[in-house]
């Protein structure tokens, strides 16, 4: 099989394992405004306020949905969120992303039922600690914001599967990353990011990993403890080597090096010490 091959397989596999939350999404009559919801306030469970025009969230109708689920704010210019998202305890689906928010209220952490959360596309610096009050959250988003530090209580989202914060501002993680057990894929690719805390080694169940434009220059040793590791990007770094004992990653099967400065002898070095793996340079 050629490399071309290769490649389009996993990409097919990568489509099929989903780059969003690993279930379909239950099929919920869907509302595209208030009025309706209201009307039905007893079956609305779906509302979707896509792209429609708001300056702030009409919290007053929402609350009066006692049955509400699912809740779609985004492409608004809603700036803010107020503390009456706290109220819609029912919640399990949330998009609050390219919505212009600065910040989101501490009343989030309310949402005991939420399991998804987008808050991508966005203009925060902060998140804040309450978020570690979300049991029950197994897919976060915060892509794209202006993020330069995390909050040490993330480590108490047990329960949490898929993080995402590319494109943010961040040149460190919390030690507090590695107590996020049941995370399997992690995206910090184009922040700041120079090393990685010792403790994001005890992530066993991660298989996904992507780490492309940051300022590494040697990949990060706490990366070598990963057991099940199936595929790491670290595209657009400063490296210019890989560690000696790379052949502990015997699950790796996807390695991007792309845009790196390694020598030919380097390169396959690599190769021959992950047989079984396709390392794209």
């Amino acid at each position: 099989m050629t490399v071309t091959s290769r490649v389009s397989l996993l990409i097919m596999a990568i489509i099929c394992s989903g780059c969003f939350p690993w279930q379909a999404p239950e099929r919920l009559k869907k509302y595209t405004n208030t009025k309706d919801a209201l009307a039905d306030k007893e079956n609305a469970r779906y509302v979707s306020l896509y792209n429609a025009g708001l300056k702030e969230m009409p919290a007053d109708d929402l609350t009066k949905l006692p049955n509400l689920v699912k809740l779609s704010l985004r492409k608004n210019n809603l700036g803010s969120v107020p503390g009456a998202i706290g109220n819609l305890s029912n919640l399990a689906w949330l998009d609050i992303g390219e919505a212009q928010l600065g910040s989101v209220p501490p009343e989030i952490g309310k949402l005991s039922k939420l399991t998804t959360l987008y808050l991508d596309d966005n203009q925060m610096s902060g998140i804040p600690s309450d978020i570690g009050r979300l049991s029950s959250l197994k897919y976060l988003n915060l892509d794209r914001n202006k993020l330069s530090s995390l909050p040490k209580e993330i480590g108490k989202l047990s329960g949490l599967k898929w993080l995402h914060l590319n494109g943010n501002q961040l040149p460190a993680l919390p030690a507090e990353i590695g107590d996020l057990s049941s995370l399997e894929r992690l995206y910090v690719s184009n922040n700041s990011l120079s090393d990685l805390p010792a403790e994001l080694g005890k992530l066993a169940k991660l298989t996904d990993l992507s780490m492309t434009g940051n300022q590494f220059s040697n990949m990060p040793l706490a990366v070598l403890n990963l057991p099940n590791l199936n595929r790491l990007s670290l595209d657009n770094n400063k490296l210019t080597c890989m560690p000696p004992d790379i052949n502990k990653l015997q699950n790796l099967q996807w390695l991007q090096l792309g845009g790196n400065s390694f020598s030919e002898e380097e390169k396959n070095r690599i190769r021959q010490a992950l047989p079984n793996c396709l390392v794209i340079f």
